[in-house]
C-alpha cells in the first residue's frame, strides 16, 4: 500500500465510518496506483506498507474492487 486516509466524514447517510481509503500499488504494473478502500478485519489498523490483496464489493448491481489486508 502506497498511502491511505482513515475518514471520519460520512459523506452520504448510511454510510459507516470510520473508513480506509488507500492507493494501492499493483503488482508487476509500475507506475499504477488504485485508489480504493480497505475493508474487513484489521482494515483499520492497516499501515503503509502492508501487503493487500484484491475482492470485490456489489453495490447497487455493480461491483467494485476493494482490498483486504493479508
Amino acid at each position: 500500500m502506497y498511502s491511505l486516509t482513515l475518514n471520519h466524514q460520512p459523506w452520504m447517510p448510511g454510510l459507516d465510518v470510520p473508513y480506509v481509503i488507500a492507493r494501492v500499488a499493483l503488482d508487476g504494473v509500475n507506475d499504477v496506483l488504485l485508489t480504493t478502500n480497505i475493508v474487513g478485519d484489521g482494515a483499520l489498523d492497516v499501515s503503509i506498507g502492508d501487503a493487500v490483496y484484491a475482492t470485490f464489493e456489489e453495490q447497487g448491481g455493480l461491483w467494485f474492487p476493494v482490498f483486504k489486508r493479508a
